[in-house]
């Protein structure tokens, strides 16, 4: 015991068993999401819903019976709800977008969804 040691247990604090309880940061709701959002499917996901658009149009146009045009119907009204489900996604989740951007893209999904509807009778 030449080394300067005490003999016996170690010395606490006073009250040794509270000791503080680190929690991890939560991150709120938004952060989680926002990975769903990006840049590259935002656009993956405008592109499919115009090409859906485009294609559920050629159906309807080319269509001799009533079947294929309400095949062209469905297709057209699947590529309506790709593009504003995107629109909206985009302009409520992507708080790092500039307002009037997310502002248009608001407003231009309720336009699309007002003005095209999701199935028009011809």
């Amino acid at each position: 015991m030449a080394s300067g040691q005490p003999i016996g247990p170690a010395q606490q604090g006073p009250y040794p068993g509270y000791a503080p309880v680190y929690q991890p940061v939560h991150k709120p709701t938004i952060e989680y999401l926002k990975p769903l959002v990006s840049d590259v499917l935002l656009a993956i996901g405008a592109v499919a819903g115009l090409f859906l658009l485009m294609l559920g149009w050629i159906i309807f146009g080319v269509a001799s019976d009533g079947g294929g045009r309400d095949a062209g119907q469905v297709v057209k009204a699947i590529g309506l709800f790709v593009l504003s489900a995107v629109m909206l996604l985009g302009g409520l989740i992507r708080v790092d977008m500039e307002k009037w951007v997310r502002t248009s893209l608001i407003i231009g999904a309720v336009l699309l969804i007002t003005w095209e509807g999701f199935w028009t009778i011809y």
